[in-house]
């Protein structure tokens, strides 16, 4: 069982857009850092004919399907050269986010790392993009960029705080990039202006979260935001303070049917920056959670 958080085996889809380059570059930099395993997935579907326009998908299957192979060698052995790492590049044919969830499973991975596109107005509310969905169905973290999240120095995390079931599941994570990066944790407590009462059992959670970040030796900072659109209030404070990541819990709890959480879903599709999504204990398998609880240092 482990009795840490660790990286050692990172999963990345790729579709050979410019974002899925973007998310090759941080999980460069992770595997740099952790000399994790890498392991290369690209789910075939029709949308191949966008990266190889001069090939019939219909007419040309077989060749089309060994293009992406070449091309996904070539990065690989690319990667193998520059970091000194061990590529693993598999090519698999379905649905992009159900291959993805799978896959992490079969290989064992301890991270997602995955570009969005990001979507908005209807498709979000009722559909949500690939990497949403791999977001809602991922039992481990799922590290998700957007194609202008260029900067790959995580100097700043930024860990928001609510008075939800499973909200300081995810510290142990942040706290574990903090060292690794030496970076500063700022701390939001999310007060949204129904739960002004409540007050008092946030700050208490506040105060377990700075005790466990002050025992690592980790610098953070605290501050508390009011407001009634927590996924806004996040995004803005993100934004104020520079911040280069963000932790947040996702909510898997409610993608199963037609609507989805909104707070991960928003911050997930619409933040500037690197999101990494942590799944709840009580969303995980028994199995799971008792490897994750003796990670996750708080219970409510």
């Amino acid at each position: 069982m482990k009795e840490k958080f660790e990286v050692n085996k990172i999963l990345i889809p790729i579709d050979f857009s410019k974002t899925s380059k973007v998310a090759l570059e941080h999980a460069a930099n992770l595997c740099s850092k952790f000399k994790s395993e890498l392991y290369l997935l690209h789910v075939f579907t029709s949308s191949n004919i966008d990266v190889f326009p001069n090939l019939d998908m219909k007419r040309d299957y077989d060749n089309v399907k060994n293009a992406v192979a070449k091309e996904m060698e070539t990065i690989a052995n690319d990667f193998r050269e520059k970091y000194g790492v061990k590529v693993n590049a598999e090519i698999k044919d379905g649905s992009i986010s159900k291959e993805i969830v799978q896959t992490a499973e079969e290989v064992d991975a301890d991270m997602i790392v995955m570009g969005t596109h990001g979507v908005s107005g209807f498709e979000e509310f009722f559909l949500g993009s690939n990497a949403y969905r791999v977001v809602t169905s991922s039992s481990v973290p799922v590290f998700t960029i957007q194609q202008d999240s260029t900067k790959t120095a995580y100097e700043k995390i930024l860990l928001p705080i609510d008075n939800s079931q499973h909200s300081r599941d995810k510290v142990a994570e942040a706290a574990f990039f903090a060292q690794a990066f030496g970076a500063k944790i700022y701390i939001a407590a999310l007060v949204d202006e129904e739960g002004e009462e409540d007050k008092n059992k946030l700050n208490l959670k506040i105060k377990q979260v700075e005790d466990y970040l002050h025992n690592k030796g980790i610098d953070f900072d605290r501050t508390f935001l009011h407001g009634d659109d927590v996924a806004e209030m996040t995004l803005d404070y993100a934004e104020k303070v520079d911040a280069d990541l963000i932790f947040i819990m996702t909510e898997q709890e409610a993608a199963t049917g037609l609507f989805v959480g909104p707070y991960a879903q928003r911050v997930v599709n619409h933040s500037k920056i690197p999101v990494i999504s942590v799944t709840p204990l009580g969303i995980l398998s028994d199995t799971q959670n008792q490897l994750k609880a003796s990670i996750r240092p708080f219970r409510d």
